[in-house]
């Protein structure tokens, strides 16, 4: 047998026509059993994804995956990074389930696909996982080519070869039988009567199973069938090689022509970033911001404007440590400039995340913030590659694919907290302990269900206008996810979310031990009142 099989799901190479592919017994059984997995995956998928009304089907849909996956690829390997991309993904199944959203879904997929390229022993870098899903669709051609071929090696082999076929020795008797039998009926008319009564219900009965489905869900199957079937039977089998990873010009002696540039390159950026920090030291640290003070263009605009010189320091450093500068003879020195200005880009990501917390002890956590400390983590991990990079002379690429997957992780932490509790825990703490400021993080932004419990503590804030105006808020969001319980209950399981079911709950028991508002009109007077307090002083 040809080593390019349809079992081993390799790309058919050589100068053979499709149908000269011989299949051997273990072959057959995989196929067979690849046919089955698709099946349940179509079914899987139209229950989960198709008629999904919300995201637990997508929750449901991922750990069903993962099983019939793991059991249909040959030859898998669990490893380290198998278990830790499963576990990942189980982590977002549980936040889907908990409080779900797109971004969750995004990462349930790509970590679908790199835990099914772990299994397959390769490196799931971000890249060449996304390369690995795109082949899907021409392995799913593949795939479907190959079981028509093995289709006609079962039934048609015998009539071209003369060969005896296991399969025709079953089918041709019942074709036999299906024909004379059909003669011998239209030959009794009392007989076709009958047999015309009891045919009839059952065509209505099968016509009314199939026009219950509609054409979009009918191409959905064979998109999931196709893709299904690619990922089982990939036509790319060795997607990374760790040869690629090593600078071609680690080795061997000889001077680099733009060594001096470098090197003076590198003085130049010290000088400057030692200069800069000086001002930012005397500027933002260890003083009382005046009344007015520009928060945002400083805290906001400045920190992002210094992580991308950190971005732009990362790029310098590896184009100029690659190549044929890792075989002059005065690469220590300048390594030690390196070094040297590794350590001031450092010292300006710490203050990157001052800037930050400036803005946050101004007026409390966002999201948008979150994603700013997150972004600044990721730009840092990314520098100390480079400098790992440096001092293992690894080659660009080896770079690039670590870098991605610093940044492929931080949205995935995103994906995964609680984000909206943790940044309101931290706003209700500094409301109820005088600094009223973040509560315009709460009137300003949205609030996910799971948040409203953090909330909960601050009817009883000092403030008046806080205490009334979060209740009214509490009380509005109530009724509004009552309507979509009682709408949920008609749309199946698939709506069902934690966060909601847990927040109705305790927002119920507290409204029962809580005065309401006089009317509605004092619930929604109340509430606005807030949103302009807050607005007009820290927004």
């Amino acid at each position: 047998m040809s080593e390019h099989s349809y079992g081993d799901g390799m790309i058919n190479g050589g100068d053979e026509p499709p149908g000269s592919v011989q299949f051997s017994d273990a072959d057959m059984v995989r196929g067979r059993v690849a046919l089955i997995l698709i099946a349940l995956m179509v079914l899987l998928a139209d229950i989960t994804i198709y008629h999904a009304a919300g995201f637990s089907g997508p929750a449901a849909f991922f750990i069903g995956a993962v099983i019939l996956l793991y059991v249909g690829i040959p030859r898998r390997s669990v490893c380290w990074l198998t278990v830790t991309l499963t576990s990942m993904l189980a982590m977002i199944c549980f936040r889907l389930a908990c409080n779900g959203s797109a971004l969750q879904i995004a990462m349930g997929f790509w970590l679908l696909h790199a835990m099914v390229l772990s299994l397959r022993r390769q490196t799931p870098f971000v890249v060449e996982t996304v390369i690995f899903a795109a082949q899907s669709i021409p392995g799913g051609y593949d795939f479907l080519t190959r079981l028509n071929q093995r289709v006609h090696d079962s039934v048609l082999k015998a009539t071209d070869t003369r060969q005896p076929s296991p399969l025709i020795n079953v089918v041709l008797p019942a074709v036999s039988a299906i024909l004379f039998g059909g003669i011998f009926v239209m030959a009794n008319p009392d007989v076709v009567r009958w047999i015309s009564g009891r045919l009839g219900n059952f065509v209505q009965h099968i016509r009314q199973f199939l026009f219950q489905f509609s054409y979009l869900e009918v191409v959905f199957w064979m998109a999931v069938a196709w893709l299904t079937g690619g990922l089982l039977r990939p036509i790319i089998t060795t997607m990374t090689s760790d040869n690629s990873e090593r600078d071609a010009g680690a080795w061997g002696s000889e001077s680099a022509p733009l060594f001096d540039a470098f090197r003076n390159t590198l003085l130049t950026v010290i000088v400057l970033f030692g200069a800069y920090l000086a001002f930012e030291f005397y500027t933002l640290w260890f003083r009382t911001f005046p009344k007015g003070f520009h928060y945002s263009g400083y805290a906001h605009q400045g920190a992002a404007w210094l992580t991308v010189a950190l971005a732009m320091a990362t790029v310098m450093l590896s184009l100029i440590f690659r190549g044929i500068i890792f075989c002059d003879h005065r690469l220590p020195g300048l390594k030690r400039l390196a070094w040297i200005w590794s350590a001031l880009n450092f010292i300006l990501a710490i203050a990157v995340y001052h800037r930050l917390l400036i803005y946050i002890e101004y007026n409390g956590m966002t999201r948008m913030r979150v994603v700013g400390l997150l972004g600044i983590t990721s730009v840092v991990l990314g520098f100390a590659l480079v400098l790992i990079k440096i001092s293992r002379r690894r080659a660009f690429l080896w770079l690039i694919r670590r870098q991605l997957w610093v940044v492929g992780f931080a949205a995935f932490v995103y994906a995964v907290l609680p984000v909206d509790v943790l940044i309101h825990q931290y706003n209700v703490s500094q409301i109820l302990s005088g600094n009223h400021a973040p509560v315009v993080q709460i009137t300003q932004h949205p609030v996910d269900d799971e948040a409203l419990q953090v909330l909960l503590s601050l009817t009883h804030s000092n403030d008046p206008r806080i205490r009334a105006g979060i209740q009214a808020m509490l009380e509005i969001r109530l009724i509004a996810m009552q309507g979509e319980a009682s709408r949920a209950e008609t749309s199946g399981w698939t709506a069902w979310q934690k966060s909601s079911a847990d927040a109705r709950m305790m927002l119920s028991a507290a409204a029962e031990s809580s005065t309401p508002f006089d009317s509605i009109n004092d619930r929604r007077d109340a509430w606005i009142e807030l949103q302009t307090y807050s607005f007009a002083n820290w927004w």
